[in-house]
């Protein structure tokens, strides 16, 4: 396919193949953000990209402008990336691709990503996701997923992921999936819920708990002192930000006992323990997000001026 742009044949053998998209399937962009951090960690090398010439509105999907390093201006187009990453005896090679999702021609798309996948002969396919749930970012993030046959949905299950019943509007990533399931490609999709109410981004804390269910799925080792510490600094300046929104606090409490109670024990983290029904809400309203957003961008532009602390 045209569209599809080789660089060097990465030489991987029995590969997991890993993607995340921005956009639809992206919420405060912590699935992106987990895979691009698993990249540089394993100082994985690009070896393939998508032309977004036919895939993309650019009135929709802008591109960016900005400097290179000499100073002359640069446009930086909407990227798809491949990447590999060769592991040692003992753990699976890794393809990790990065993109955007397209505007246009989703079939054409979707089958190029499983040329690539069928030309690094993956062994199987991971999907991370994420998206906006009634749940307090002062508890565990809780992850949803599926797959495509019951022996993977149990593996699931073996490392205390939900299986996702959503129905309705999806994106590229629905899209692909069942084109693998068509294909009887062993594939499964996972997916961090994200405080409705904190709709910046990153969200480093969804990240990491992300690729804390990769290393359990793919028992690799994954560095992530790095992706913790963002975390850690992340919650400490939204419980700044928050500090003096009586309104978001008591929304935060409301949903803090709703978990609670489903999960049943103290307020700490519930890592490892029963997760809340899928798509848990809260009785009544459920108050917009923009009073929190508001009080933390304005938190971030305060902490600029000061030459605050960035998130690691």
């Amino acid at each position: 396919m045209d569209f599809l742009r080789y660089y060097e044949e990465p030489g991987v053998t029995a590969p997991v193949f890993l993607f995340a998209f921005a956009g639809w399937s992206d919420a405060a962009e912590s699935a992106t953000h987990a895979l691009r951090y698993l990249v540089k960690r394993l100082e994985a090398t690009k070896f393939a990209e998508v032309d977004p010439e036919e895939f993309y509105d650019f009135t929709q999907v802008r591109p960016h402008t900005g400097f290179d390093e000499e100073g002359a201006r640069r446009i930086t187009w909407p990227a798809n990336e491949f990447f590999y990453a060769r592991r040692n005896p003992e753990e699976e090679d890794l393809v990790i691709f990065v993109g955007v999702e397209p505007s246009l021609k989703w079939r054409t798309f979707t089958s190029g990503l499983v040329e690539v996948i069928h030309r690094v002969e993956a062994s199987r396919v991971l999907h991370l996701g994420a998206l906006l749930d009634a749940v307090p970012h002062t508890r565990d993030t809780r992850i949803t997923g599926t797959a495509t046959s019951p022996e993977l949905q149990e593996l699931l299950r073996g490392v205390e992921v939900r299986r996702s019943r959503y129905t309705g509007p999806t994106g590229i990533t629905g899209v692909l999936m069942d084109a693998l399931r068509r294909e009887k490609a062993p594939s499964v999709s996972i997916w961090g819920h994200a405080p409705h109410y904190l709709q910046v981004a990153p969200n480093p804390k969804v990240s990491l708990r992300l690729l804390q269910v990769v290393e359990r799925l793919l028992h690799v080792d994954i560095d992530v002192d790095s992706l913790n510490s963002q975390g850690a600094n992340f919650e400490r300046r939204v419980r700044q930000a928050l500090s003096n929104e009586p309104g978001v606090i008591e929304y935060i409490h409301r949903l803090e006992s709703q978990w609670d109670s489903r999960v049943g024990g103290s307020a700490g983290p519930k890592q490892g323990v029963g997760e809340p029904g899928e798509g848990a809400t809260l009785e009544g309203e459920m108050p917009q997000p923009d009073e929190a957003v508001r009080a933390f961008e304005e938190f971030l532009r305060r902490s600029s001026r000061r030459g605050g602390d960035g998130e690691g």
